[in-house]
């Protein structure tokens, strides 16, 4: 299943690669800050080092708190061209769990199971009156670079954003990849749903590498969308929590505004008067420009073929190696049933034997049970009766004795009837013998 859903997710057309750095800075996205060093001093529990990537190639770095569910900061490395914050809402799922194979992030529409718990999703800002605003709008459209933020703050910030660099910011640093931006955001203690924190303000630190190397920055509340505040380094380093180091050597030390650097400019034109090169050396110039531009785009081309290259490779080799360890996986967890099954059916079989035994001698004791029974009552048939004669004679004299005591009771009882008879008869006749005598002696005494 893992492999089919890395399957399906590498088929999506718009996937941001990103990857949560488990070591210290921020691997192969060093590049974004000046010197290759990170900020110092942003320190508090939950935050995770992200490198993302899109299409192949690294686009920014971010520190991402997971307690507040916003990104601290970005870092970019200004490009012109570079994909902007359009599309879809792209997702981080191993900031959620980083044990997660899956190092893709993805639409918010195909999200997988679990995400949320450590960053906060599009449906976070429903029925809010904040949406995600980039921090830096010359970014790939992923939520670990966006905070929450009114509509037409967001609006505001990406215009003044991209009027400071276009302005203030390239015209006066050079070669591409001299200006490395930090974009970033300080929480406040208000939440959306109880979940993702809504910034106090948003800031931005600009670094220009060039010799003369010199920064600004600038912040804006949220609470104010007209608010604008340009600093310098040591300002905006102030106004953040903990004491932080933004760039190493404080950017070089120059900390010159961009106006003031044109108007030294300017005044310097002026009192000198343009120089003016001969036919000559203009003709090496251009004949130097020509070849430093072709071996450059050469140079280019062909770092970009072996960075396709290595990218196929490593990918084709990560398949294989997935597909090997859930093979090996799958094999030894079978191997490692066959004892046990076997296990099972021997003891199956054993209890079945058990069984038959049980069986048959169940049947043994039913078929000789009846003739034991008939022969044992056989064999205690003269002890019964040996042992009923004693009975049988106690029997017998009782009933002898019983016949007897009735004789004597029906003698008895004649005896007592003939003597109740002769009692009455003897009283009968008395009675009259002394009935006569009273009359007689009645009538002599008349």
């Amino acid at each position: 299943m893992t492999g089919l859903r890395l399957l399906f997710l590498a088929a999506l057309p718009c996937l941001l690669s990103g990857r949560v750095v488990q070591e210290d800075g921020f691997a192969e996205c060093n590049d974004f800050f000046h010197q290759g060093d990170p900020p110092q001093g942003f320190s508090d529990p939950g935050q995770v080092r992200i490198c993302q990537r899109y299409q192949g190639d690294k686009q920014f770095a971010t520190l991402y708190s997971t307690q507040h569910k916003m990104p601290i900061y970005s870092a970019f490395t200004y490009r012109q061209g570079a994909p902007t914050a359009e599309g879809d809402w792209l997702l981080e799922p191993q900031l959620d769990d980083s044990k997660n194979s899956l190092d893709e992030a993805t639409k918010g529409s195909d999200q997988i199971e679990g995400l949320g718990s450590n960053q906060a999703l599009e449906e976070d800002y429903a029925s809010s009156d904040y949406q995600p605003g980039p921090l830096f709008h010359g970014a790939p459209a992923v939520l670990t670079n966006t905070v929450p933020l009114p509509q037409n703050f967001k609006e505001k910030w990406a215009t003044d954003v991209d009027q400071l660099i276009k302005e203030k910011l390239v015209p006066h640093c050079g070669n591409e990849g001299n200006l490395h931006i930090l974009a970033g955001a300080v929480p406040s203690s208000n939440k959306i749903k109880d979940k993702v924190s809504i910034p106090e303000f948003v800031w931005l630190a600009a670094c220009c590498s060039v010799p003369e190397a010199w920064s600004l920055g600038v912040i804006k509340t949220v609470s104010n969308v007209d608010s604008l505040e340009q600093v310098t380094l040591e300002e905006l380093e102030s106004r953040l929590p903990g004491g932080v180091k933004l760039f190493p050597n404080q950017c070089g030390g120059g900390a010159v505004p961009t106006e003031q650097r044109t108007s030294e400019s300017a005044t310097q034109t002026e009192n000198e008067g343009p120089s003016k090169p001969g036919a000559f050396s203009r003709f090496f110039q251009l004949l130097f420009c020509i070849i430093y531009e072709i071996v450059k785009n050469i140079l280019c081309l062909v770092w970009f073929i072996v960075k396709q290259v290595l990218n196929f490779v490593y990918g084709r080799l990560y398949w294989i190696w997935t597909a090997a360890t859930t093979y090996i996986f799958a094999l030894s967890k079978v191997l490692l049933n066959i004892p046990c099954d076997v296990f099972r059916v021997l003891a199956n079989i054993l209890c079945g034997f058990v069984r038959v035994l049980d069986n048959i001698f169940s049947a043994v004791c039913l078929v000789l049970r009846l003739p034991t029974r008939f022969l044992c009552d056989i064999a205690s048939f003269p002890y019964y009766t040996i042992c009923a004669i004693p009975d049988v004679g106690i029997d017998v004299l009782c009933g002898i004795w019983g016949v007897v005591s009735l004789g004597f009771n029906v003698v008895f009882g004649a005896f007592g009837v003939l003597f109740s008879v002769a009692s009455f008869a003897g009283n009968s006749v008395l009675s009259k013998i002394m009935g006569q005598s009273e009359d007689y002696e009645t009538n002599q005494s008349h």
